[in-house]
């Protein structure tokens, strides 16, 4: 149920500036606040809302327009210029990337096809802080038709998943469906969390048309769907049984509810719900959040009031 956390290297140039490549994961304009679009060309129910994005400071938010652009066009050869609400060349601290980059990953799960690992182009050190100027994200597809493909199979899988799910009365029983049916159709591939050629596996396309991955590829799965659905959906980092992991963060009826997805899906039991629509305080018995990164913006589940 491991994590990958993400991976960063360095990029080099034929110029005095320093250029590093780093791992995390932008065609709008800087600033833009336009959202990533699907495989139709549309902007997705999900896309409404932008939590972490709308969590991050001015500086954080224009490299998350960069690895946006980059996601646009994912085989574009040099990396995308980090610039201000005002097309200016602006710069973030690298200390910020990798936090800045999973955000993005985790608020758009139909952006599967970029890889954990990210790259920057370095400033130096500026007043005792290394600084970057410019974002690369690595495509997994080996080529624009291969991504075309993944995405056509992407949606077609994701609407046959969902009928008759968005007929049910309530948020809670269209979530409720939607985990059933996903824990009842996905395999949890554990050879995933060592085998870093099985990169795919992390993400919502894996499990959605091809049912089967590991923890976070299956929480973004969860999310994806649920937005199709009109249902808000948090991916959670953290950690549970000593190792990285991600679970979910649900709102129905006014509140928040924790579920993961992916311990149900490897349980031995018949019971596939165990953990769906639990409070933080109850999850919290095997499960942590990260202590830093963007877990510190997720709400809490709270106790609810027995009516």
């Amino acid at each position: 149920m491991r994590r990958a956390a993400p991976r960063r290297g360095r990029l080099t140039v034929s110029f005095l500036i320093a250029v590093l490549a780093v791992s995390v994961m932008s065609a709008c304009g800087p600033g833009s606040g336009k959202t990533a679009k699907n495989s139709r060309g549309e902007t997705p129910p999900q896309q409404a809302e932008e939590w972490f994005y709308d969590s991050f400071n001015e500086e954080q938010k224009m490299a998350y327009d960069a690895f946006r652009s980059m996601a646009e066009d994912p085989f574009r050869e040099e990396p995308v210029p980090i610039r201000d609400r005002q097309g200016n060349t602006a710069s973030i601290a690298v200390r910020d990337l990798d936090k800045v980059y999973q955000g993005f990953l985790h608020d758009h799960p139909e952006v599967f096809w970029l890889s954990r690992t990210y790259r920057y182009r370095a400033l130096g050190d500026q007043s005792g802080e290394e600084r970057a100027d410019a974002v690369a994200a690595l495509a997994v597809p080996e080529s624009e038709e291969e991504l075309a493909r993944q995405k056509e199979e992407f949606e077609k899988a994701a609407d046959a998943f969902l009928q008759g799910v968005k007929e049910t009365d309530s948020d809670r029983d269209r979530a409720a469906a939607v985990y059933e049916k996903l824990a009842a159709q996905t395999e949890y591939e554990e050879t995933a969390m060592y085998d870093e050629r099985l990169e795919t596996e992390h993400t919502a396309y894996s499990v959605i048309a091809g049912g089967r991955g590991v923890c976070d590829g299956i929480s973004l799965a969860y999310k994806y769907l649920l937005a199709e659905c009109g249902i808000r959906c948090l991916t959670v980092p953290g950690e549970s049984g000593g190792e990285a992991h991600v679970w979910n963060l649900i709102y129905w009826d006014g509140s928040w509810h924790e579920a993961d997805l992916t311990w149900d899906i490897a349980s031995d039991g018949n019971d596939r719900m165990q953990y769906f629509d639990l409070t933080t305080e109850e999850m919290n018995k095997d499960h942590q959040r990260e202590k830093d990164g963007i877990a510190s913006v997720i709400p809490q589940a709270q106790k609810r009031a027995i009516p």
